[in-house]
């Protein structure tokens, strides 16, 4: 016989599958959104996940406590309002009331909490979300498996909830920290991920076809109001051709364009009234991995391999004019960024003779390498690959990798050399130096360690006032420059093309923002 609580939750199920069924019969005649993807997600969880594909896709599914706007700014979201505590140590947020998820639940502070909770058990494997909680009381005894419940986190009602740090995190408040039904895995086991969604978004999961697509549906109780589509299908197209030629047949409606394709289609009269653009959020940049490849030990080394990127030519050339040459690593336009930064000159001659005094004249002695990184990068690669040969005397060798993998080596610190992007999920020029190069940080790929650097980026996360805290992150930026702790490449533009009939379409330099408000006439 089924308790009280039992038979609502079989209901809901009940009721959400029903819904969903009426979404997967529906969607072939509805209007569906069509958009490319590189390939497959690494994951559909928001508590794993710690890159852009699975994101643009988690993104119309969960939301935060608050949100980047169209605009780039952050406003409130499932969080109507927040105050930092006295003590600078910590935050109180009051929820939004009458917000429902996916599942049929409605939005409490205990969601938050086991969320949080959740993000920080070892056995979850939390993404990006790790690094956010960090500073959370209680937070080191959880990742370190010595506790399973986060004292940081305190419910005080049904809407408010506390948050404790062990030192001050001014940015906290930005953090996209996507917010899960806390019943979900009691509901529907621990694989939920790929049967259901369980967050508050605009639309929710349908299926995944892993090599195809990922669909999703509107979710008719969006606490904003239903979306204007009925459904997204987040389409894999991993060849850029290929997109463009689907676009062309009327087979995509929105193409998110890559590398490969952005001279054919900027250089296309065709597109231009199409076009969505704008400056990126992203830093594309080399990982010098000194714990597996010796001769990158020697900061002579380092510097060398950024004297013979023509950081100039590549945003001619290969981005067709599409991007802008990196000399930091924060992009224009988030704030933050140094328009001083020194500018990296393209020095060949330089870069022989530093290579030379550091014991490996005309590449001698140098190891071979492999340059690698996942298939859009692959034309960035043989560039690369051909100036160390032939400017440097370096042995260098392609290396194309299949992306979960080549995310999973990375992560763990296993890739010597590689070429990748970064892109920042909140507006401040933190994320890229805090997330990328602090030495604690586990997305810091190439494993860069520099415990001076580190002091100032933990200075800097204490100070609410934006100046000053700007004013750190430029003393750190030069540091890690002058360290050449990393090689920045370029900061290109997000180009997209979008179908006449397709409206409210909105690109910014943190990539799309939820679909919700778009258009199909």
């Amino acid at each position: 016989m089924l308790t009280g609580n039992a038979t609502r939750r079989s209901g809901i199920v009940l009721a959400l599958a029903a819904g969903l069924l009426l979404a997967l019969v529906g969607l072939a005649e509805a209007k569906v959104l069509r958009l490319n993807i590189v390939a497959d997600p690494a994951t559909l969880g928001p508590i794993q996940n710690s890159e852009l594909v699975s994101g643009d896709i988690i993104d119309n599914m969960y939301e935060g406590l608050t949100a980047i706007d169209r605009d780039g700014k952050v406003v409130p979201a499932l969080a109507e309002r927040w105050q930092a505590l006295e003590d600078g140590k910590g935050f109180r947020f009051s929820l939004r009331k009458g917000v429902k998820f996916h599942t049929g639940h409605e939005l409490t502070a205990a969601d938050v909490k086991w969320t949080f909770e959740r993000i920080l058990t070892p056995a979850e494997k939390g993404g990006l979300g790790v690094t956010y909680l960090e500073k959370v009381v209680g937070a080191k005894a959880m990742l370190d498996g010595k506790a399973t419940e986060l004292p940081g986190v305190k419910v005080l009602d049904a809407t408010t909830v506390e948050i404790r740090f062990i030192e001050p995190d001014v940015l906290f408040p930005m953090y996209p920290l996507r917010i899960v039904d806390h019943e979900v895995v009691k509901d529907h086991g621990a694989e939920w991920v790929t049967k259901v969604s369980a967050g508050t978004g605009p639309f929710q999961f349908v299926h995944w076809k892993r090599g195809q697509e990922v669909q999703v549906a509107a979710f008719k109780g969006y606490w904003k109001g239903a979306p204007q589509v009925d459904g997204v299908a987040f389409m894999v197209v991993p060849n850029d051709d290929t997109a463009i030629s689907m676009y062309e047949a009327n087979e995509l409606d929105l193409v998110d364009v890559h590398e490969g394709a952005l001279r054919r289609v900027l250089g296309d009269a065709r597109f231009q009234g199409q076009l969505l653009q704008v400056p990126s959020a992203q830093v594309h940049y080399l990982g010098l991995n000194q714990n597996l490849y010796a001769p990158f030990k020697d900061r002579r080394v380092r510097e060398a391999v950024a004297l013979v990127v023509n950081r100039e030519a590549l945003a001619k050339g290969l981005y067709g004019g599409a991007s802008v040459p990196l000399h930091g690593s924060i992009t224009p336009g988030v704030p933050g960024y140094d328009p001083e930064v020194p500018k990296i000159t393209y020095d060949p001659e330089r870069a022989r003779k530093l290579l030379a005094e550091a014991g490996f004249p005309g590449g001698k002695g140098m190891p071979p390498v492999d340059i690698q990184s996942t298939a859009p990068f692959k034309d960035e690669l043989a560039y690369l690959a051909n100036q160390g040969k032939k400017e440097l005397g370096w042995d260098v060798r392609v290396q194309v990798v299949e992306r979960a993998t080549f995310i999973k080596a990375m992560n763990e610190g296993q890739v010597p050399f590689f070429a990748w992007g970064w892109t920042a999920d909140y507006p401040d020029g933190a994320y890229f130096l805090s997330q990328m190069w602090h030495s604690k940080s586990r997305f810091n790929r190439a494993r860069y360690a520099n415990p001076r650097y580190d002091e100032v980026i933990d200075r800097a996360m204490a100070v609410a006032d934006n100046d000053a805290r700007y004013k750190l992150y430029r003393q750190a930026e030069r540091m890690l420059m002058e360290d050449w702790g990393m090689v920045p490449v370029s900061a290109r533009l997000l180009v997209a093309i979008r179908k006449p009939g397709v409206s409210n379409v909105y690109l910014t330099p943190f990539r799309y923002r939820p679909f919700a408000e778009v258009r199909i006439n």
